[in-house]
């Protein structure tokens, strides 16, 4: 530990016999730092040495069906699948999006529990919305609720790091992981998987035992051209290329390590031509000033005090054929959502695929050819992917569809972290799957 020595301990106007008190209590201070301190350390540093660590790669957008369709491009992606457990399926949470499923994953609660709802949704209580692209509520911890993965980790003494991933930029709870990256995904994923790699040669002390690291490639390609195209298979190409850099560089890593490989969600093919568009079907110029709508592709949230407006909304919606309109009496049943809440919509509506949602016709965008955020219940395409290798784990162990949420609890037993926390995961989902490792 070091310490710096306070300036006005030289200050000139101080007498020579005040000078000598101060100098003499601050090697007091340092003598019991001595004494009391290094204890901690040398626990923090003990455990550190005998806990695994475990590495999470999310494939933002990577369908469960991807390594059958591009089986040339998904090398190795299989071979990390046949060394160790595979889930069939790896179901999102409502809406099958980026930000409310990276943050069930490392919090083991639905999206309706931990607050992010959506890429964008509307908060009464702050009365302002929170947007993915808003760098200032991403990197407010209030915004976000449950207890992630990185600040359990930190909290039990160990070290975390983060080549980004949803709430790992903020403070929740006061605690970011030790190394963080600020979102840019500009940077080229080889360069953070060089990172994550340089951050497991640290020595023991300053090595993290939780890593996540996170790749945009197949999602990006999947949304601009569809996830039948040929520029999503040189995505996964692309993507598969980085996962056998990090599996060899892994390999040498001196010490027990667990690859776990994810997806928030899959992709769907959208059909532009069978475009909802609100303004034709219910009194869009309404929604104005404090009633909200805010929009997700596949679904819209929508917020208002008027009664009278959300009775008639839901109405005029209710008629149009593939697509469903909530009240929140219906949401704890089929969206895990609670029935209030500041955050909690009026309505939510939710089309059926290969349908989207669009605001006025001939105006704005036009739908991307792939989209997600469909109910995963009902969208088999919406299916993300999840393998883990490591100690423990045989090869070829095929595992059922499962929801998301039971990552957490997973991840918490192999790194020793007792499992307080409030949860929707289960520890005996996929716990159950490994040689004795979690009971």
């Amino acid at each position: 530990m070091m310490y710096v020595v306070n300036s006005t301990l030289f200050d000139p106007s101080l007498s020579r016999s005040t000078h000598r008190r101060l100098v003499e209590f601050g090697v007091l201070l340092a003598s019991l730092a001595m004494f009391f301190w290094p204890a901690q350390g040398v626990a923090d540093l003990d455990r550190q040495a005998k806990t695994p660590i475990v590495v999470m790669l999310s494939l933002d957008g990577f369908r469960a069906d991807y390594l059958d369709k591009f089986p040339d491009q998904s090398r190795n992606l299989r071979g990390v699948a046949d060394q160790g457990l595979k889930t069939s399926g790896l179901l999102p949470g409502f809406p099958s999006s980026t930000f409310p499923n990276h943050y069930s994953i490392v919090t083991g609660l639905y999206p309706g529990r931990h607050g992010i709802i959506g890429n964008g949704f509307y908060d009464r209580a702050r009365d302002a919305r929170y947007r993915l692209g808003d760098r200032k509520a991403v990197e407010d911890g209030t915004w976000y609720g449950g207890e992630p993965l990185w600040v359990a980790v930190e909290k039990a003494g160990m070290r975390a790091a983060s080549y980004f991933w949803v709430g790992s930029e903020a403070d929740v709870q006061g605690i970011r992981p030790s190394y963080y990256k600020t979102y840019d995904g500009s940077i080229a994923n080889a360069e953070r998987v060089d990172q994550v790699l340089d951050w497991l040669q640290l020595p023991i002390g300053e090595r993290p035992n939780f890593v996540t690291l996170y790749f945009s490639t197949v999602d990006s390609a999947g949304h601009r051209y569809g996830p039948d195209s040929t520029e999503v298979k040189q995505a996964v190409a692309s993507v598969d290329k980085q996962v056998g850099r990090l599996v060899t560089g892994l390999a040498g890593i001196d010490h027990p390590v667990y690859l776990m490989v994810s997806s928030d969600h899959g992709m769907q093919q959208v059909d532009a031509d069978q475009t909802v568009f609100l303004a034709d079907v219910m009194a869009l110029g309404r929604w104005r000033g404090s009633n909200q709508i805010i929009p997700g592709g596949a679904y819209a949230f929508f917020y208002s005090d008027d009664v009278q407006l959300v009775s008639q909304t839901f109405d005029d919606l209710n008629r149009v054929d593939g697509l469903t309109v909530l009240r929140p009496a219906q949401f704890p049943g089929v969206l895990n959502f609670p029935q209030s809440g500041p955050r909690i919509p009026d309505l939510v509506a939710v089309v059926e695929a290969p349908k989207y949602i669009g605001f006025h016709r001939g105006k704005g965008r036009k739908p991307p050819q792939g989209a997600h955020g469909y109910l995963s219940a009902t969208t088999p395409t919406m299916k993300g992917i999840f393998f883990a290798t490591g100690p423990g784990i045989a090869p070829n162990t095929q595992v059922p569809d499962v929801d998301n949420v039971h990552i957490f609890p997973l991840v918490l037993s192999l790194l020793g972290i007792p499992n307080s926390r409030e949860t929707d995961g289960d520890l005996s989902v996929l716990g159950s799957y490994l040689m004795g490792q979690a009971e």
